[in-house]
């Protein structure tokens, strides 16, 4: 059985003594999950020594990227003498995995760090350099749809779940998410600083959102109403990106009749289901194009759409300009 939640005594020690997390930042890393999670424990720390909720405690965030055939320390929130994190996250690649030399490096570090009790967090891709480690394997960890298959095939000793947001074990948190970074944040930021801190920061960066509702580029889906069913269906729509989903599997999700969940969800969303799952497949498609530099044709591979046209089509008809335009007007932006 895979272990959902750390042990409650990790969790509360750990809450005094977790005062630096670091982000590894390899070659090709998403640079808008670095960023942005900077910035979130960044907030969350200055919130937390206005509340005066840890104690006092100082909280850093530093940078970690291969240098000269080892991994150093490119960047500190804070100055001080000797960083070391007592939780290092994986984010996810917007391009192709570095080199085996450099996976090589990574893993080789992430091994020495993980044996002095770091624990590790991998968001989507992200996962793929830690299970060079070895570190995986027997376990059950959560991944982006987009990759499950790939990573099965490479390491075939690692249970993988696409349907599932997170998965926990004592010493190891996956996410699968694309844009699973933003609740990573805010779960950490819970564990480190407490619930006030974590319901503060996440009034003060999603103003207009509800907490832990999924968030989009260009698309900010109706997420506060009171309908749980239909809630249902949306988390699975957004887990999809919107892929691979009939009407059926919806209504299942959401435990309704078809019909009933017709209507429901038109009430609740002011869309139609189908019309949903294509609004979250293009945002996701406008954060791809906005984030990085992966090629139209391996996004509209990722989004499942026919060839680089239909999903040139379907991108133009929704934003009004052509994908390729579209990047040079706000390439970088997510970042």
């Amino acid at each position: 059985m895979v272990p959902k939640h750390w042990p409650k005594a990790t969790i509360m020690t750990d809450r005094y003594k977790s005062n630096e997390i670091g982000i590894v930042l390899y070659p090709g890393a998403q640079l808008a999950a670095v960023h942005g999670l900077t910035d979130l424990f960044c907030i969350a720390s200055r919130l937390s020594a206005k509340i005066q909720e840890n104690g006092g405690l100082p909280f850093r965030v530093t940078h970690w990227s291969p240098h000269d055939g080892d991994i150093a320390c490119v960047y500190r929130s804070e100055a001080f003498d000797t960083p070391r994190p007592d939780i290092l996250i994986l984010p996810p690649t917007l391009a192709d995995l570095p080199d085996p030399h450099t996976r090589a490096a990574i893993g080789n570090w992430l091994l020495r760090q993980h044996a002095q009790g770091v624990r590790l967090v991998t968001i989507c891709s992200g996962a793929f350099l830690v299970a060079e480690t070895g570190l995986l394997d027997g376990r059950m960890i959560a991944v982006h749809h987009s990759c499950a298959q790939a990573l099965t095939d490479c390491f075939p000793r690692i249970a993988v779940d696409a349907k599932e947001p997170m998965i926990e074990h004592t010493d190891i948190l996956t996410a699968g998410g694309f844009m699973a970074w933003v609740d990573v944040a805010l779960l950490l930021i819970k564990r480190l600083f407490g619930d006030a801190v974590r319901a503060e920061t996440a009034r003060f960066v999603l103003t207009g959102h509800s907490a832990g509702a999924q968030h989009f580029a260009g698309f900010t889906p109706r997420q506060t109403h009171a309908d749980g069913a239909v809630q249902r269906a949306q988390k699975l729509v957004h887990l999809r990106d919107g892929l691979g989903l009939s009407l059926g599997s919806m209504a299942d999700a959401a435990r309704l009749e078809r019909r009933t969940f017709l209507r429901r969800f038109k009430n609740a969303t002011g869309m139609t289901p189908i019309e949903y799952c294509h609004a979250v497949r293009i945002a996701r498609a406008r954060e791809l194009l906005e984030a990085g530099d992966m090629p139209l044709k391996k996004i509209a591979e990722a989004l499942g759409y026919v060839d680089v046209s239909s999903f040139a089509r379907a991108f133009r008809r929704t934003y009004g300009t052509p994908p390729a335009a579209h990047r040079r007007l706000h390439g970088g932006a997510i970042a």
